[in-house]
């Protein structure tokens, strides 16, 4: 008995000596995720997991690469996750920004406006990964692209109807790809709230309900509300 003790002892130990630490990996965006560790979305995290004694390893990867980490366990998260994107990944009840989706398309091509099903059977590109399909109502024919300029340099040439972004990513590449802007709109096509999304296994469980039950703690408080107004996006969105 004495022998099975000190085995249940030092395990124990050894144990609780393990680090806390939670690898997250994220393509960088500009005030959410920026690559010297400061944003929007690493000061939600930090104040998320931060708090509780946890590190956090952050690994700023392409959005495909991110994804990829988390369905190899080599990460505990992404950022950011639309509601049950990757059937791999594990998605929590409370969510913590939304995306603005812009449609920019020639106008050559829809010459009158009418939501999604103005993109019905057309040529409707974004960056890899980030399965927009699955969000919207008509079927399209899908281009994937590894950055958001090659899809609108193909939209340029007319080879592409339309390309989907978030409304605050794509700006800067419109202005670099020059764009008429008389010959191509741009259009709200969905509004898609974002989620951390967590390895399918018994840490990543733990995770995502140390997630849902410290957020909603937090979206009460006015601390955390402030971690939002203090940021560059300035609206919380609960």
């Amino acid at each position: 008995m004495k022998f099975v003790y000190i085995i249940l002892l030092l395990t124990t130990l050894l144990s609780s000596a393990e680090p806390k630490e939670i690898i997250v990996a994220t393509e960088s965006w500009k005030g959410a995720t920026n690559r010297d560790g400061t944003g929007l979305y690493w000061d939600v995290v930090q104040e998320v997991y931060g708090s509780l004694g946890y590190k956090i390893i952050k690994k700023h990867k392409s959005y495909n690469q991110a994804t990829e980490m988390v369905r190899t366990n080599k990460a505990d998260m992404y950022l950011a996750s639309y509601k049950d994107e990757k059937s791999f990944a594990l998605c929590p009840k409370y969510y913590f920004d939304q995306d603005v989706i812009l449609a920019v398309y020639r106008n050559d091509v829809i010459e009158d406006w009418q939501g999604q099903k103005s993109l019905e059977g057309l040529n409707v590109g974004w960056v890899r990964g980030y399965d927009l399909d699955k969000y919207l109502i008509p079927e399209v024919n899908v281009k994937e692209f590894s950055s958001r300029e090659n899809g609108l340099k193909l939209l340029k040439s007319e080879r592409l109807d339309a390309f989907l972004d978030e409304r605050e990513d794509i700006q800067p590449y419109l202005e670099k790809v020059k764009l008429d802007t008389e010959a191509f709109s741009k259009k709200i096509v969905l509004q898609l709230k974002l989620y951390p999304a967590f390895t399918n296994n018994t840490r990543g469980k733990k995770l995502m309900k140390i997630w849902d039950e410290r957020m909603k703690a937090l979206i009460q408080t006015e601390k955390f509300k402030e971690i939002y107004y203090r940021s560059e996006y300035a609206i919380f969105p609960y």
